[in-house]
């Protein structure tokens, strides 16, 4: 299950500029895949038509868009994302599927979606060298 929201965008979609709405405001958007070389990347235009960002390499955990400072460029980080960790890299077979484009509104400390660690011996403090036999079966008296 997903922790953050995603854009879903589907192989059908690249090459096909799609509206998006990104820190309130309206742009259009386009996916498209370099079947030679196997990696995506992203273009932007802004509600008018003018074009922002044309080819942007899409770069697996990297901000979209992240290099560009100025008033026309969206403020909320989209991120090509696996949540999971494992992938490595974006590219055309795993994007959309364990690679997603995520709206990254964690905290900028990185706190949030913190996986629970379970409780050790180490951590708990408990006593290692008792005799309880524990009964895997079901309690029993015996």
């Amino acid at each position: 299950m997903a922790l953050l929201d995603t854009l879903e965008i589907t192989p059908e979609d690249y090459g096909k500029p799609f509206d998006v709405v990104l820190g309130g405001r309206a742009y259009q958007m386009e996916i498209d895949l370099n079947k030679f070389a196997n990696f995506l990347t992203a273009s932007l235009w802004d509600a008018d038509g003018n074009a922002l960002v044309n080819g942007e390499k899409l770069v697996i955990n990297q901000r979209l868009f992240a290099s560009l400072n100025s008033n026309d460029y969206p403020t909320e980080d989209l991120v090509p994302m696996d949540e999971s960790g494992q992938e490595i890299e974006c590219n055309g077979d795993n994007f959309g599927d364990t690679v997603k484009l995520t709206f990254d509104d964690r905290p900028a400390d990185g706190s949030g979606f913190e996986t629970p660690e379970a409780d050790t011996n180490e951590s708990s403090g408990a006593d290692t060298d008792d005799d309880t036999d524990i009964d895997l079966e079901g309690d029993t008296n015996e």
